[in-house]
């Protein structure tokens, strides 16, 4: 059902969810399943617009970050509206400091890779005693577009657009309303149940913005807004692939997996747990892009690697003045460390709805460029030691240069969970700690950053969610 504004809407609402992002229309979609109606709330309209997208800018303090308008979009269906569609598992590791582990995600696998149209699983497998390949898997689903009929045609989920939340209002730790405001219109809506789903920004923006309207709200020593994640993506090297050597030791049409548009074939591997402990290093993603039948670059990387293995550049590579060897890149999609510096503010300016702004405060730290350099090595000693090509790694990675790489766009953290409320806002069901009826849900829950595509997990997540709300109300 689609409500057109807010005098449409009923007094008291079963479940009340903040947000139409993946986190939110997962959680509508499993309710309405397990019989509880739900209505969300869009700050956005339908459709992206320019002047939407201004309720997103936001100031930055620190390293280099793109504008906080353009990498998200303030629409039905949310950032999933253009999201590369690549998902990949949490390792197990990863899970080593959340209040759950990945076990507690696995019974809602199978439903979350229906929701993303994911075809087939996800495996991991050992390389050698320091890395384990893994594999991709994309998802073609934009939820606008997947599930606004669903939700329109529902009878157990409603959804109003161009409708921001306010505040929350309540006493003593329970909440009992929301300002809501649509076409200038203001209107305090009722609820049972509250799961803010504003996404890796806005959740914290908002929840700081609830307790300094109401101390006696939410608790005043929560960090929230603390422990602010992204994944820094790094194109760190490049270099040549001995065909014959890696395609017989490397078993490689076995090895490929995934087709990306700039390069032939990629695969994709990651540091194991014996590894990022004995290295000292954070958990990331390498892709190793392979051009098969388009030498990209190649006389760049070979001018790179005359310098690096002068003879074997002459005996091998350029005995006939070309090579039908494949060249190849890496870029990394690097894990970040929680730290308490890395945070969402208030500013003192406001949003058109008199909110304050947000204020992102985030540096990447001295162990992001240590754990690249680490894992690159890691591969190079591996081509040498089977003679199976030779790599010349970035300059960046040896020197103290400024970070001028990009960002995975992956807003994490802010409303971590755990068991501590010194070090997390959440519990292990997303409650708000000491708030008896708000839940927080989406990325921003999450207490370490790993080095996987967050859609997936966040999926998972709201359908556990959806059915702790669903034990919660029947109990």
């Amino acid at each position: 059902m689609i409500f057109d504004n807010l005098n449409q809407i009923p007094s008291f609402n079963e479940v009340i969810i903040i947000g139409s992002g993946p986190a939110g229309i997962t959680t509508a979609l499993e309710l309405e399943k397990r019989g509880i109606t739900s209505i969300i709330f869009e700050a956005g309209k339908l459709n992206q617009s320019q002047e939407s997208q201004n309720f997103y800018k936001g100031k930055i303090v620190g390293d280099n970050y793109p504008d906080l308008s353009i990498s998200r979009l303030r629409q039905f269906g949310g950032t999933s509206g253009h999201w590369g569609g690549n998902c990949v598992e949490l390792d197990e590791y990863d899970f080593e400091n959340w209040p759950i582990k990945k076990n507690d995600l696995a019974k809602f696998k199978k439903k979350s890779y229906k929701i993303l149209n994911i075809k087939g699983d996800f495996y991991k497998k050992k390389f050698n005693s320091q890395i384990d390949v893994k594999n991709l898997n994309w998802s073609n689903v934009r939820f606008k577009e997947k599930f606004f009929d669903k939700i329109k045609k529902s009878k157990k989920i409603s959804l109003i657009v161009d409708c921001p939340l306010i505040n929350f209002t309540g006493e003593n730790g329970l909440i009992s309303g929301a300002n809501f405001l649509n076409n200038q219109i203001s209107r305090n809506i009722k609820g049972k149940i509250f799961v803010l789903s504003a996404g890796g920004i806005e959740n914290s923006r908002l929840l700081l913005w609830s307790r300094e309207k109401n101390s006696n709200l939410i608790n005043k020593t929560l960090p929230i807004g603390n422990y602010w994640m992204d994944h820094p993506y790094h194109s760190v090297a490049e270099g040549v692939l001995f065909k014959e050597n890696f395609d017989s030791y490397l078993n490689y049409n076995n090895l490929k997996n995934y087709i990306d548009t700039n390069c032939d074939y990629s695969f994709f591997f990651s540091p194991n747990k014996i590894a990022i402990k004995n290295l000292e290093i954070l958990n990331t993603l390498v892709n190793i892009g392979i051009y098969k039948k388009n030498q990209k670059n190649k006389d760049n990387i070979f001018e790179k690697l005359k310098c690096i293995a002068p003879s074997l550049i002459k005996e091998k590579i350029f005995k006939d003045g070309d090579t039908q060897d494949y060249n190849f890149s890496i870029n990394l999609l690097t894990d970040q460390e929680p730290l308490f510096s890395n945070r969402i503010t208030l500013d003192r300016k406001t949003d058109p709805n008199n909110i304050p702004k947000p204020i992102l405060h985030w540096k990447r730290s001295d162990k992001i460029r240590e754990s690249s350099r680490k894992i690159v090595e890691i591969f190079a000693n591996f081509l040498i030691d089977k003679n199976l090509g030779r790599l010349a790694a970035d300059e960046f990675l040896y020197s103290n240069q400024k970070y001028t790489h990009m960002n995975g766009y992956h807003h994490m953290g802010g409303t971590r969970m755990g068991i501590s409320k010194n070090v997390s806002v959440v519990d292990k069901n997303l409650k708000v700690h000491d708030t008896k009826n708000l839940y927080i849900n989406g990325s921003s829950v999450f207490v370490t950053a790993g080095n996987a595509y967050p859609t997936l997990t966040i999926t998972q997540l709201s359908l556990r969610l959806a059915d702790h709300i669903v034990q919660s109300i029947k109990s």
